[in-house]
Formats: C-alpha cells, structure tokens, sequence
C-alpha cells in the first residue's frame, strides 16, 4: 500500500472547495467539484512523466474524495460494492490486519501502535468504511509501561459529529493523517487508537 492520501486544501483560482493528492508529502494532484460533477487532475512528476499508482490505493483515495466532495447524501464507491470484510463485521478484519502491529498492550489488551503503523491503520479505514474516533498519545516506560502524554490527544468523531457517515469517514480520517503529522514520531512514542462504525459504534483496538 502507497502513502497515497488526501488533504483538504484550496486555491486562489477555485472558489470552491480543492482537494489535494498526497504521496509522500509530495502534491501529485488535485480535485474539486463543478456542478453536478467531480474531476481529479494529476501533475507530472519532477522527470516530466506520470505518475503511476497501484489501482486499489487510487480508488481508496477517489471513495475518499467523493464523501469529501459530494452532495450531502451521496454514496461512495461503485454500486452494490461493500467493504470485505474477514469476520462479519470490518472492525474484525482491520484488528486480524493490524494485532500483531502493536508495540504493546494495556492491561485491558488495548493496543499501543506505532506512527507508521497508525497512518497505514487509518487508510485501511478508509477501505472498511469506518472512522478514526479518537487517537491519544502515550511514551513507553521500561520493558511494559506506558505513559499519557497530555497535549497528544485528539476526538475526531466530536470533529464530525452529526455529518452524514460518508462526511464522517472522510473527515474524521482525513483529520487523523494530519494529526499523525503534527505529533513527534520518536521512537519512544506510541498510539492508542479507537475506531467508529457506522451506526455510531466505538471499537478500542
């Protein structure tokens, strides 16, 4: 999976809303809407050549630009598509996917991640259609402990409470990446992450 991503951003040229194209921290393309209709540009990359992208993180990328752009209500994805899912239910496939990523675990089995290990969670989110609830900061103490740090706390669902679950997703996700971003990645550091399904379930992983 790339690091292909979107972030919302804008441009003295469009009134509207504009949504960037991330790899890497590099802008490779843009969307916005004009009437009825979305449209997604792509720019060269430094050589003068496209860029190339593995088709199931492109699509990822396109659903998640949809539910940012789209009508209230619209639907996002192809027709008659549903998340895969392992278990039933897709908070089962993403804990089958990402339990064996956790640098540690609480005294309840929650989970301590990894940065990296978050940023590749919150995309797969986007896959499953669920949201990042909640992401809160701890540093490791000694061979098992853990230890909150304050200013590393951020309730993306309260962010997006009341939007349509299409709006919810992209936002709350969207605003989880930026997060990952703006806290220190030492090595020291881990995240305790909860995730949100669409009738407003909430799921410690």
């Amino acid at each position: 999976m790339s690091d292909l991503h979107a972030r919302e951003s804008s441009s003295p040229d469009w009134d509207g809303p504009v949504i960037d194209l991330v790899e890497e921290d590099r802008v490779v393309g843009f969307a916005y809407a004009d009437d009825d209709s979305i449209f997604v540009e792509f720019h060269l990359d430094d050589d003068g050549q496209p860029w190339v992208f593995d088709l199931a993180d492109l699509q990822r990328v396109l659903d998640t630009v949809y539910a940012m752009l789209a009508p209230e209500g619209a639907e996002i994805g192809l027709a008659g598509d549903d998340p895969v899912t392992l278990d039933g239910h897709p908070v089962d496939t993403l804990a089958t996917e990402f339990d064996g990523d956790a640098v540690r675990r609480g005294p309840e089995d929650e989970g301590f991640y990894a940065i990296p290990v978050v940023g590749r969670m919150i995309r797969r989110c986007g896959d499953l259609d669920l949201a990042i609830a909640t992401l809160e900061g701890f540093g490791l103490t000694g061979e098992d402990g853990v230890e909150q740090i304050n200013e590393a706390m951020a309730n993306l669902a309260a962010a997006h409470d009341g939007e349509p679950w299409a709006a919810q997703v992209a936002g709350c996700n969207v605003q989880a990446e930026a997060v990952l971003e703006r806290w220190a990645r030492g090595p020291e550091m881990a995240i305790a992450v909860e995730v949100m399904d669409s009738s407003g379930d909430r799921f410690v992983l």
